[in-house]
């Protein structure tokens, strides 16, 4: 929890700074001058206050209040990220007004690109991947990180769940991060529950932080097969499911011990972990598949740069002696319903015997 406490007041502090950042370069400008300070910092205790008052208001009012403070939130990242740009423009004697111009209009399409980019049903990516000892083929279903908590998103999980429908695999696999504050089962949830195929779930760290029992209830009411530290076998298809590795504080040795518990020879072993982390330690001693998520691919530039350094297995796929890994972009967004430099992406897994 001090961990948690000190994260946060760390990323608040930036997130004040980049405010700052950015009323200066207003005021430069020659925008705001006299108050532009105290309006960017009400903008950014008012938003960061929204991620306290989410957890005990609700009604659509104060989820419209939600939703704009957190595009406000992604927007300063990447009118942050256009401010820096627009001051290396300035060593080229650019008149600075021009150089406004640009970052606003700049940053303002952005913006509205990566709230389509959001909105949108994620991209279907196709994976070929080939296996000795099985005697047919498989189509498996990977998706992560769909942060189930606006009245919108519901919608588009509805009809991400008609696109899985039509591709009909053998199994839906649900890499965590499917629950978020505001979560609510309702007809489109419910959807779920009449897929004619098992559908695997592995619990990520928002599920932890909804309240671990209250999402294991929630998955047993969806008829989601939850396997935590276990593993459900297919046909020959071995899915062993873990922890969220961070969450529950699991080491490299705790997570070699759990794959050598379920691991199962002559099967192909798929192993779902929602963060992307131990891959060479377990391909070193077991052969596998291994699926992730966890990263959304920094989902907001440049907080790629900082997602990359702290999950080298950043995004996309790695290989080490005989195992495949694939870490997901993510089908949803956390917090800004944004995505800059980083489409969302569902992944169709074609698994063929050799």
């Amino acid at each position: 929890m001090k961990k948690f406490a000190f994260f946060f007041l760390l990323i608040s502090a930036a997130y004040v700074y980049l405010h700052i950042y950015i009323s200066n370069f207003f005021s430069k400008a020659g925008y705001f001058k006299n108050y532009s300070n105290k309006l960017f910092l009400s903008l950014a205790l008012f938003s960061i206050l929204t991620l306290f008052l989410r957890r005990k208001l609700e009604g659509s009012l104060y989820e419209t209040a939600y939703v704009i403070s957190f595009i406000w939130m992604g927007y300063v990242l990447m009118l942050s990220f256009f401010i820096s740009a627009g001051y290396l423009l300035s060593f080229l004697n650019i008149e600075f007004k021009k150089i406004f111009i640009f970052v606003i209009f700049s940053s303002a399409v952005s913006l509205f690109v990566s709230f389509y980019n959001a909105l949108k049903i994620p991209n279907f990516k196709s994976l070929d991947y080939k296996e000795n000892g099985l005697n047919r083929n498989y189509k498996l279903v990977f998706m992560s990180d769909i942060h189930l908590d606006f009245s919108f998103k519901y919608k588009t999980f509805s009809k991400i769940l008609d696109e899985i429908l039509k591709i009909k695999p053998d199994i839906l696999i649900i890499g965590g991060d499917l629950l978020d504050p505001g979560f609510k089962i309702n007809e489109y949830v419910e959807k779920i529950k009449a897929l004619s195929f098992p559908v695997i779930f592995v619990f990520g760290n928002h599920e932890y932080y909804y309240g671990f029992d209250k999402s294991k209830a929630i998955a047993e009411k969806l008829r989601l097969i939850s396997v935590k530290d276990s593993s459900f076998v297919f046909d020959r298809l071995n899915i062993i499911g873990i922890s969220d590795v961070k969450t529950e504080s699991l080491t490299e040795q705790d997570v070699v011990n759990i794959v050598s518990k379920e691991y199962k020879k002559g099967f192909l072993n798929i192993l779902v972990s929602h963060q992307p982390l131990y891959f060479k330690e377990i391909s070193d001693k077991f052969d596998l598949l291994m699926l992730s998520g966890h990263t959304h691919c920094g989902q907001i530039f440049p907080f790629h740069i900082f997602t990359k350094m702290a999950y080298p297995y950043f995004c996309g796929e790695h290989r080490n002696k005989n195992s495949f890994f694939y870490v997901s972009k993510g089908a949803g967004t956390w917090g800004p319903p944004l995505r800059f430099f980083s489409n969302s992406e569902i992944i169709v897994l074609n698994i063929a015997g050799r």
